[in-house]
């Protein structure tokens, strides 16, 4: 399913989950066939000392944006929603809680979330570790597209 994507891998994003902000990207076009690891991936875009996350471009084109995102130890999202776009979460590494259907929910590594645009969630790093998880955005996430509640 990559085979045929068109933007690039990027290099150490600002995964400050409240702001999503995106730095530079490095010149790997992900129209290119993509085949790694999350230990390559995390080795390559390691979270500096005091940085609460980031986000880890894989591939993007119209349909799909594909991340690695991290979240250092106590780190936690504000609710919010996507307007434009469903989210699908897969735990990598670490323990965590998802806010998701009014109610708190232990995750771990091999949980598994779909999260329909407009519906309300957030999540937040309980272990002593980061928290690693492959974040898939369909439609791409062009532009930030979280609306926080409460």
């Amino acid at each position: 399913m990559l085979s045929k994507r068109k933007g690039s891998i990027c290099g150490i994003g600002s995964f400050v989950f409240l702001l999503l902000v995106w730095l530079a990207p490095v010149a790997v076009r992900a129209d290119d066939q993509i085949l790694t690891s999350i230990d390559e991936i995390l080795s390559a875009n390691p979270l500096k000392p005091g940085q609460p996350g980031q986000a880890i471009k894989i591939a993007q084109d119209e349909t799909i944006s594909l991340q690695v995102q991290v979240a250092a130890a106590g780190m936690a999202v504000k609710r919010h929603i996507h307007k434009t776009h469903d989210e699908t979460v897969y735990v990598v590494k670490g323990t965590g809680q998802l806010f998701i259907n009014d109610k708190w929910v232990d995750i771990k590594p091999g949980s598994l979330h779909f999260n329909p645009m407009g519906k309300v969630h957030t999540i937040k790093n309980t272990g002593n570790e980061p928290l690693v998880i492959i974040s898939i955005y369909t439609p791409a996430m062009k532009e930030p597209d979280r609306q926080f509640v409460e």
